[in-house]
């Protein structure tokens, strides 16, 4: 694991489908385990709610 944490210091990542259950996964081993990473871009979809109110991806990211 230390060769990972040592490859991701100062890196920039792009992750898309931030909101999925992977994506999630992957976004909090990566935090947890490499803090030192540089920057994490999460790429998030606006979504509908059932009431046909919008739920921008801002929100979607500090909900889900």
């Amino acid at each position: 694991m230390s060769e990972i944490v040592t490859y991701l210091r100062g890196k920039t990542l792009l992750i898309t489908g931030a909101t999925g259950f992977l994506a999630k996964a992957v976004v909090e081993k990566i935090l947890r385990c490499a803090p030192e990473v540089g920057r994490i871009y999460l790429v998030v979809r606006a979504r509908r709610r059932k009431d046909g109110t919008t739920l921008t991806a801002r929100e979607r990211v500090e909900e889900e």
